[in-house]
């Protein structure tokens, strides 16, 4: 995997980051509160560059990429190495393992052409604004089954966090209209969130 163009700037740079990180000794925070400014700001760039290998190493761990698949792709894409830059940037301003776990699942699906770009780009969209509060709340979406006491009415979820409403996760129905009473918004959950979850999201 590594003689392709894409991914040796990843794999060089994540071997440069080990060796940087490894050979750094410990963070000692207590200690770099008592030093110097400068000795805090390595401390932090190490942490920095020890959190951005582990993100790369969780992404390459994940990929799974076959060298034909990668040459068509190469083939009808004369800028991949300009899209390994940018995976690897984006990468590195994210903090979840999860992140870049998906990442790599988003990208893999891409290089084998069973999402276009467009849908690429919507995941990434949707994985770098991810954080553990939404990863909780996606995976109890995902357990949620669909109202059926009104079969007029079925709904899988009533006034939901709207992030998930803006990636698409769920659309707005119908709802009940009681006299006197307010109408309560009641969402469903959409074929891209399944889709998402189930290829993506999932471990």
């Amino acid at each position: 995997m590594n003689n392709h163009p894409l991914l040796q700037y990843i794999s060089t740079a994540s071997k440069h980051i080990l060796w940087e990180f490894g050979n750094s000794g410990t963070f000692g925070i207590p200690n770099a509160l008592r030093n110097s400014a400068n000795e805090i700001y390595i401390q932090s760039k190490l942490a920095n560059e020890g959190l951005y290998y582990l993100q790369v190493k969780t992404f390459l761990e994940t990929l799974e990429l076959d060298n034909k698949a990668i040459e068509r792709f190469m083939a009808k894409n004369p800028d991949h190495q300009r899209l390994g830059f940018e995976i690897f940037k984006i990468l590195e301003n994210t903090i979840l393992e999860d992140q870049a776990r998906m990442l790599a699942k988003a990208f893999q699906f891409f290089t084998r052409e069973e999402i276009s770009k467009q849908e690429f780009d919507k995941y990434i969209y949707i994985i770098t604004r991810l954080n553990k509060h939404l990863i909780h709340l996606i995976r109890e979406l995902s357990l949620v089954e669909t109202n059926k006491d009104d079969p007029d009415f079925e709904y899988d979820i009533r006034n939901p966090n709207m992030e998930l409403v803006s990636f698409s996760f769920l659309v707005q129905v119908p709802s009940q209209s009681y006299p006197g009473g307010t109408q309560i918004a009641q969402f469903k959950k959409t074929e891209t969130f399944y889709y998402f979850y189930e290829n993506i999201f999932k471990d």
